[in-house]
């Protein structure tokens, strides 16, 4: 539904981040108890990769905090993303009038703009 697409998208790489700080665990000390490669788990937390499968079960694993959990929260983001992205991508249009005789004002607003205009 439009009218609930956020602002801004909440990755689940932030929650994590959020997470570690509670638990006062380092990524590092996270890499060692799940295995995933410690520039894995900076990427997801910058938000620059997505959450795996593979990542989201170890994280239920080493956090016990179910993997859907992460899935979901990986989805919404996706979906929240592509929501913000629709609505950017949209233009309003609204009819300007302009007098016909003032053709180098109507080109300076074309060359300015990039308006489409009717006569």
């Amino acid at each position: 539904m439009e009218s609930q697409t956020p602002i801004v998208a909440t990755h689940p790489g932030e929650l994590l981040k959020d997470e570690l700080k509670e638990r006062d665990l380092s990524q590092k000390r996270l890499s060692e108890i799940t295995g995933i490669k410690a520039s894995v788990i900076s990427e997801t937390i910058s938000g620059k990769r997505s959450m795996s499968l593979n990542f989201a079960v170890a994280l239920e694993k080493a956090l016990n905090i179910p993997a859907e959990m992460w899935l979901n929260l990986q989805t919404q983001y996706d979906l929240d993303v592509a929501g913000i992205a629709r609505k950017q991508s949209r233009q309003k249009t609204f009819p300007v009038t302009v007098p016909i005789e003032d053709t180098k004002l109507l080109k300076e607003i074309v060359r300015k703009f990039g308006w489409a205009c009717g006569l």
